[in-house]
């Protein structure tokens, strides 16, 4: 079997969120990230790519997709068979699929859009972060072999409404809120250990956290709500800070005693900011 389709990864600091705009592009359901992040909650989830937020299902659906999600842990032989086969459905459909692993990124694997299949070269296409500079083909075997198996198939069934997108997205902000005020918590309990920390790694994440909140704030002004709005919008403002601590790639001094304690003083601010929302 041979089947390509055009749908394209759109860079983001959320390789999810680039993701999911391309699947939504492709399959006639096109939002912008800040929307697509707000109604799913990626724009309040930490960076940790193997954790899909919450309200992920109920998000897309209020953005006029239907959704399928597959998420796996050691998958069987019969289970990586059936979303093997899934895929290729997909494909046939003239619709990709977003998943883990297919992409690739300087501190492993990401979210990427699979978006062909050769079988003479028993290997995916594949669209995501850093995929044209290391390889836009996944072979079969490697995809076998990955410990995790997370899959987001989509299809447009409608008109997104306004009023449920603003709704859903609420919905989402409430239910992010305490994992998101444990994240800060524990950065600044790992800033005060004293452990080491890898500079790019984590100004990385540093920047993506950054950039999350300040699309949610852009959402809320899109979409005024008069807890949610004031609060997105001094999380931004406070953790614009915390990101030029860290600046992408270079990292900054994240093991200096005088900038972990300043990256601490901010993250406190974040975190009363979090918890006085409650």
């Amino acid at each position: 079997m041979q089947a390509f389709v055009e749908a394209r990864y759109e860079y983001h600091w959320a390789p999810l969120l680039g993701c999911l705009v391309g699947h939504l592009q492709h399959i006639g359901a096109s939002h912008a990230s800040h929307i697509i992040g707000a109604v799913t909650g990626i724009s309040y989830q930490p960076p940790q790519d193997a954790e899909l937020p919450a309200l992920l299902e109920g998000g897309l659906s209020a953005l006029g997709a239907a959704s399928h999600i597959t998420d796996l842990t050691y998958p069987n032989r019969l289970q990586r068979f059936r979303s093997r086969r899934r895929i290729r459905n997909e494909l046939r459909g003239e619709r990709p699929v977003t998943a883990f692993g297919v992409g690739v990124s300087a501190f492993g694997p990401a979210w990427g859009l699979i978006v062909g299949c050769d079988d003479e070269r028993r290997a995916w296409r594949r669209d995501g972060p850093m995929t044209e500079q290391v390889s836009p083909w996944l072979l079969e075997t490697e995809f076998n072999a990955s410990s995790v198996l997370i899959l987001i198939t989509a299809r447009r069934v409608g008109a997104a409404a306004p009023e449920r997108i603003a709704h859903v997205a609420a919905q989402a902000f409430d239910r992010s809120i305490d994992r998101a005020e444990r994240d800060l918590l524990g950065r600044i309990e790992r800033l005060d250990s004293g452990i080491e920390i890898e500079p790019q790694h984590y100004s990385h994440e540093v920047q993506a956290l950054a950039a999350n909140w300040g699309e949610a704030a852009t959402f809320w002004r899109e979409f005024p709500h008069e807890s949610y709005g004031p609060i997105a919008q001094h999380m931004a403002v406070v953790l614009s800070r915390y990101s030029t601590l860290f600046p992408y790639p270079m990292g900054g001094q994240p093991n200096n005693p005088g900038v972990r304690s300043a990256a601490v003083h901010i993250l406190h601010e974040a975190a009363d900011v979090l918890a006085a929302g409650h």
